[in-house]
């Protein structure tokens, strides 16, 4: 996400919250936090109030409020044409193998990516998420997954009846 938006939505939740924390809640350095912190208060996004470090408050400002607000969209924007594109993908996948008969599977783990693909396949495939599972994959069928790793570590990559396609390359 955008680090600005994470710090706006941060203070709008807890104006007293320390740079400490907000490097902590979000993965940004402490001193990119207060980059960050300072070039808010000079957009007139943020209003500090208090004298010492214990004792200071991040107020968000109504032009802070709004681009929090436009921030979000943006980033909503962003988001669903992501999941827009890789649920045309995988459709176009299945399409593809669907018209030689193969069975389509999807392996993953149970995140977001194994929702995308629930709304974009339906009853048209079957979903695994245990490695336990794996054994239940027919032959000559095709498999979708999106975490390599994960997947190197529970199969063997040679069996030859088993297609494997990313979702996301």
């Amino acid at each position: 996400m955008n680090d600005e938006l994470d710090i706006l939505q941060i203070i709008a939740k807890n104006p007293s919250i320390s740079q400490r924390k907000i490097a902590a809640q979000t993965g940004i350095s402490l001193g990119q936090v207060n980059f960050l912190i300072k070039k808010c208060v000079k957009k007139g996004l943020i209003k500090i109030e208090g004298q010492t470090a214990k004792s200071i408050k991040y107020n968000l400002t109504p032009k802070g409020l709004a681009e929090k607000a436009s921030l979000t969209k943006e980033y909503i924007k962003i988001s669903y044409g992501a999941v827009i594109r890789v649920t045309d993908r995988i459709r176009s996948i299945v399409k593809q193998y669907e018209s030689l008969r193969k069975k389509i599977y999807v392996y993953g783990p149970e995140d977001e990516m194994m929702e995308i693909c629930k709304i974009a396949l339906g009853d048209n495939a079957e979903y695994i998420s245990m490695p336990s599972e794996r054994d239940m994959i027919q032959a000559d069928s095709v498999c979708l997954y999106w975490e390599r790793s994960e997947l190197e570590n529970n199969i063997s990559w040679k069996d030859e009846n088993i297609i494997w396609v990313n979702i996301l390359n």
